[in-house]
C-alpha cells in the first residue's frame, strides 16, 4: 500500500495585522475621491506658505544692467568734469541678487537702484568710483555687482566769456543784387566745458551759402549751426562743451542778411577841375578809372541817382604837363555799397593848337643829277601849317622850304609830291597840308 505525503501545515496571520491593514484598505478605498481632494489642497497650502516665507531666496542674475549716473551738477560747481565716456564704461555691467521666492518672476535690475555718485569727486585725474545699489525689503539684497568700480577721468570745468561769433560767407549774392554784412545773434557766446578743450576755442563760425538766398530786396534771418574753431581753424567738437547766451543753452545762431538791388552809375566831372592850363595850353582829355561805379541800395531810393561826383577838385592852374590824381568819391547817404571809394583821375594838358597858311612859298628842286637841267609845272606852292600855337607864332616863310626830289632820276617828265621841311623839335605836334601837293617835273640833258 502507497503512502501519500501529508500536506504542509500553513503559518496563521497575526490577527492585529489583519486587522490593521483591512483598516488601511478601508481608509484609502472608502470615499478615495474626497481623500484626493484633501491632498491636493494640502500640497497646494504647502506651496503658498513656502513662498510668503521672505526668509526662502533664489539667486537671479542680470546682465547688461543700466547704471544711472548723478552728481554732474554738483562735480561741476565743484569746478571739475568727467571726461570719460561713461555710457561705454559702463556698458557691461552684471548684478546678482538674492530674490524671495514669491518675486523672483518679478525681479528686475532697475529695482536696485544701480548707480555712480560723482558729486563727491573734488580733484583733477583719473579716480576709482564705487557702483552703488540699493536692497529692497521686496526684491531682496545685492550680493553682488560686476565690475564693483569704474575708473574716469576728472578734469578742471572753466568758463570763458564773450568768445567772438563769425559768419564765412561762400558763394555769391544772386544776379543783381548785394548782400550787406550779415549780423549775428548772439554776436559773443559763453563756452564751458574741459579746461583742455575750452582754452583752445577763440571763436564760433557759422557759414552762409549766399547763393542760396532768395532773389529779392529785404532782410532774411536764418538759424545756422556753428563750429567752435581753434586758432588753426581745426574744429573743437564734443559732448561735454556748453555753449550758453545769458544763460540759455544754444545748438545754433541767428544770422540776419540784408539783400540790396544793384545799379551801374557813371561819374561825372562836374565841378572836378578848377583853374586853366598855362597860356598856350589846354586840357585835351580827361579819364577816369574805373569809367562806372557798381552801387547797391534799396531801388526806391537809387530811382534819382545817375551819377556819382568827386569829392575834391583839381587844379590845373599854370599846368603844361598832364597830371594824375587819385580822388575820393563824394558819399551818398541812400547807398549801402559802392564798388569804390576812390577813382584814378588822369589830364592830359597839351599846347594849344592852331592852324595858319603861308603862300606863294617857292619850290626848289634837290638832288639832280650834273648835267641835267629841271623844270616845273609851277614854281611855288601854298602850305597850311597845324602847330602848339606859341610854336606857330614864331614861324615864318623863311623857316619853310618846299622842295621836289629828283635824286636818281633820268631825263623825262616826272609828278613829284612837293615836300615840306621846316626846322622844328621832333617832339613838336606839327601837321602839314601843301596845296598841290604834286608837280610836274621834266628833266633834260644839257
Amino acid at each position: 500500500m502507497t503512502q501519500t505525503p501529508s500536506a504542509k501545515p500553513q503559518k496563521k496571520r497575526d490577527p492585529r495585522l489583519t486587522m490593521l491593514l483591512d483598516g488601511l484598505k478601508r481608509i484609502f478605498i472608502h470615499n478615495w475621491p474626497t481623500k484626493l481632494l484633501a491632498l491636493l489642497l494640502a500640497i497646494i497650502l504647502w506651496g503658498g506658505l513656502i513662498t510668503q516665507d521672505p526668509t526662502l531666496t533664489r539667486e537671479k542674475h542680470f546682465s547688461s544692467v543700466s547704471v544711472s549716473v548723478s552728481g554732474e551738477e554738483s562735480v561741476k560747481r565743484n569746478g571739475f568734469i568727467v571726461t570719460s565716456d561713461l555710457t561705454s564704461l559702463l556698458g557691461d555691467v552684471s548684478l546678482t541678487a538674492d530674490v524671495p521666492q514669491m518675486q523672483y518672476a518679478n525681479a528686475k535690475a532697475t529695482n536696485y537702484n544701480v548707480r555712480i555718485d560723482l558729486s563727491r569727486i573734488s580733484s583733477a585725474g583719473e579716480q576709482e568710483i564705487r557702483i552703488l545699489s540699493t536692497n529692497s525689503s521686496t526684491y531682496g539684497t545685492v550680493s553682488s555687482i560686476q565690475p564693483s568700480t569704474v575708473t574716469i577721468d576728472v578734469e578742471e570745468y572753466i568758463t570763458r566769456f564773450r568768445i567772438p561769433v563769425s559768419v564765412q560767407t561762400v558763394g555769391s549774392a544772386p544776379d543783381g543784387y548785394y548782400a550787406g554784412a550779415a549780423t549775428l545773434d548772439p554776436p559773443t557766446v559763453t563756452i564751458s566745458g574741459p579746461k583742455s578743450m575750452v582754452d583752445k576755442i577763440v571763436r564760433a563760425e557759422v557759414v552762409l551759402e549766399l547763393n542760396n538766398l532768395p532773389q529779392r530786396e529785404g532782410t532774411i534771418r536764418k538759424a545756422l549751426a556753428y563750429t567752435l574753431l581753434d586758432e588753426n581753424n581745426n574744429a573743437i567738437e564734443s559732448d561735454l562743451l556748453e555753449v550758453t547766451s545769458e544763460s540759455v543753452l544754444l545748438d545754433s545762431v541767428i544770422v540776419e542778411q540784408t539783400m540790396y538791388a544793384m545799379k551801374t552809375l557813371e561819374l561825372s566831372q562836374t565841378g572836378l577841375i578848377q583853374g586853366t592850363p598855362k597860356e598856350g595850353y589846354e586840357i585835351k582829355k580827361i579819364s577816369m578809372t574805373p569809367e562806372n561805379i557798381t552801387v547797391a541800395g534799396w531801388s526806391s531810393e537809387m530811382a534819382e541817382i545817375d551819377a556819382l561826383f568827386t569829392d575834391a577838385t583839381i587844379d590845373v592852374s599854370g599846368l603844361s604837363d598832364s597830371v594824375k590824381q587819385r580822388v575820393r568819391l563824394s558819399s551818398v547817404p541812400e547807398l549801402k555799397y559802392v564798388s569804390a571809394t576812390y577813382v584814378n583821375v588822369t589830364i592830359e594838358i597839351g599846347p594849344v593848337l592852331k592852324s595858319k597858311s603861308f603862300t606863294n612859298l617857292p619850290i626848289q628842286i634837290e638832288g639832280l643829277e650834273a648835267g641835267y637841267n629841271a623844270s616845273m609845272s609851277r614854281v611855288n606852292a601854298s602850305v597850311m601849317i597845324t602847330a602848339p600855337q606859341n610854336w606857330l607864332n614864331a614861324l615864318q616863310s623863311r623857316d619853310i622850304r618846299l622842295v621836289c626830289d629828283a635824286s636818281g632820276l633820268a631825263p623825262g617828265t616826272y609828278s613829284l609830291p612837293v615836300l615840306c621841311r621846316i626846322d622844328a623839335d621832333e617832339d613838336e605836334e606839327i601837321s602839314v597840308e601843301v596845296v598841290p601837293g604834286n608837280v610836274s617835273v621834266t628833266i633834260t640833258v644839257e
